[in-house]
């Protein structure tokens, strides 16, 4: 690993642009705008379900907030257990039925939104650790590439409105219909990938000729399986969404229950310091390092964000995006790559 000098920015975001029939059912306010449950047609048979954000700023402010309160939830649990030992603790999250994600639920119940990709991710998680053994390959995580707060914003489809656009989210990366263009979404859904070429999209998943270190979409794991029965998983990622790059550095930890695993509370740490390179990796165009976070928690992370329109910023193999970590008494760095 290259040594890496520590820089520090920080990160912003910025606006960004209906679709044909639409069904409002539920609205939740925000102090930025609303958001709307709304399902769509192509004038077929297709209809498609999603949440309706008014612009960026009301996407942006809604994730955030559930963020903050995710983080309050939590602490209010630490706050009146934290005297426990790692073991008694985890105990009486059980016991009590502690949910980490209560928050994020409340919120979809509020909504009426049934189809989240969180919804779809808890249930892939639940039976990817009811395994003997927790094989990287098969995580559900390397389907459903985002945080949780996140996925509570996107359908299962990983598709959301965002004033006039349709954005559809992947594993891989976007795709935008600026004019709100159902047909276009669903026949890209049906696999024509010719849609990428038509007007009024925009995309970053035809990158067959960038440079192979030069990329725009990239995460990555790696565990350490530090005694017989624990380990962590730690992960970096690099994101250019159309409106702004992000990056994460991210430790979760797991414990060895029966004949299956379980996340396990217990001191975590993690810091991120991001490098985001112009289109060519040619130059470094922001930078920021987010300090650290240290909690009793069974997953803890670190973002950096940075303004930038489309197509903003790539991430450059082996230098981007360095997650720190701490666990179980190890102090130890990671580098996105790939």
């Amino acid at each position: 690993m290259r040594k890496i000098i520590y820089l520090f920015a920080i990160g912003s975001f910025i606006m960004f642009g209906c679709s044909k029939e639409e069904t409002n059912e539920q609205v939740f306010n925000n102090s930025t705008g609303n958001v709307k449950l709304i399902t769509l047609s192509d004038g077929n048979r297709t209809t498609l379900t999603m949440l309706e954000f008014s612009d960026i700023n009301a996407y942006e402010t809604t994730l955030a907030d559930l963020e903050e309160k995710l983080e309050m939830h939590d602490d209010s649990f630490i706050q009146e257990y934290g005297y426990l030992d790692d073991e008694a603790l985890n105990d009486k999250e059980e016991e009590i039925g502690f949910n980490d994600q209560l928050p994020l639920i409340e919120f979809e119940n509020q909504l009426g939104f049934q189809n989240s990709m969180r919804k779809a991710f808890v249930i892939a998680e639940k039976e990817w650790l009811n395994n003997e053994v927790l094989d990287p390959a098969t995580d559900p995580s390397n389907t459903y590439v985002f945080g949780n707060a996140e996925m509570a914003l996107l359908n299962e489809g990983g598709e959301v409105k965002i004033g006039k656009s349709l954005l559809k989210l992947t594993k891989d990366g976007f795709v935008e219909i600026t004019d709100g263009d159902m047909n276009k979404l669903v026949r890209f859904d049906n696999g024509d990938m010719s849609v990428l070429d038509e007007p009024n999209v925009k995309t970053n998943l035809d990158e067959a000729s960038r440079s192979a270190n030069c990329k725009s979409w990239k995460g990555e794991d790696n565990t350490d399986k530090y005694s017989s029965d624990k380990k962590v998983i730690k992960h970096e990622h690099f994101h250019a969404y159309p409106w702004k790059g992000t990056s994460e550095a991210q430790i979760t930890s797991y414990k060895k229950r029966g004949s299956g695993w379980v996340k396990y509370r217990m001191n975590l740490g993690v810091a991120n310091q991001s490098y985001f390179y112009d289109n060519d990796c040619g130059s470094i165009e922001s930078l920021g390092w987010t300090g650290w976070k240290r909690k009793k928690k069974k997953s803890i992370s670190q973002h950096f964000a940075s303004r930038g329109a489309f197509p903003a910023y790539r991430a450059k193999n082996n230098v981007s995006v360095i997650g720190f970590f701490e666990y179980a008494g190890k102090s130890n760095y990671d580098v996105l790559s790939w």
